[in-house]
């Protein structure tokens, strides 16, 4: 199967807890690709294709930004952290996607503007480089072993799910393909 044969039989799955992502859905509809919304276990993002739900090995978590980032790890670190957990026990690949972030570089340079330090009464200015050390921490393979990708513009997300969904099915099938050709 080839990736445009693959985009015709995909359906993303995208978790009923995901939200502010029309920018995806729209995109993914605008390429005419199927998708479901419902309750997957963990992450955002997952996918199904002729019959076979990859939901539990092959996921992707979606952050909108690096605030999101920084909120998950400094106010909801436990809950996160159950999660990447259970991801790196049951799923073979799993992905953390960072949208309007271009790079790593930039993750670990992102500050609070001194506005928004007093309008929203934080403490820490230097957000990026306490998400940048905790990113690295938790991507490490003794840990919950996740690759991240960086997007500078949160219309390459759709694009993106797409294509680390693609190339994991394609390895699986060719995996798999010769399975059964063997007596």
């Amino acid at each position: 199967m080839d990736k445009k044969e693959f985009i015709k039989k995909v359906t993303i799955l995208i978790d009923t807890r995901e939200k502010e992502n029309k920018h995806i859905i729209d995109r993914l509809n605008d390429l005419n690709v199927k998708y479901e919304v419902r309750k997957l276990d963990f992450a955002d993002y997952s996918f199904l294709i002729d019959d076979r739900d990859f939901s539990q090995s092959c996921v992707i978590e979606r952050k909108a930004n690096v605030d999101e980032l920084y909120g998950n790890v400094m106010h909801d670190r436990t809950r996160i952290e159950k999660e990447f957990f259970a991801m790196s026990r049951l799923a073979n690949q799993c992905v953390l996607i960072v949208e309007n972030c271009p790079s790593q570089k930039k993750l670990k340079e992102a500050k609070v503007s001194d506005r928004d330090m007093e309008k929203q009464n934080r403490k820490v200015k230097n957000i990026g480089e306490h998400c940048y050390n905790t990113i690295r921490s938790w991507q490490c393979g003794n840990r919950y072993n996740f690759r991240t990708i960086f997007l500078k513009d949160n219309m390459e997300t759709a694009v993106n799910i797409l294509e680390e969904f693609w190339w994991y099915y394609r390895n699986y099938k060719k995996l798999t393909g010769n399975r059964y050709r063997y007596k």
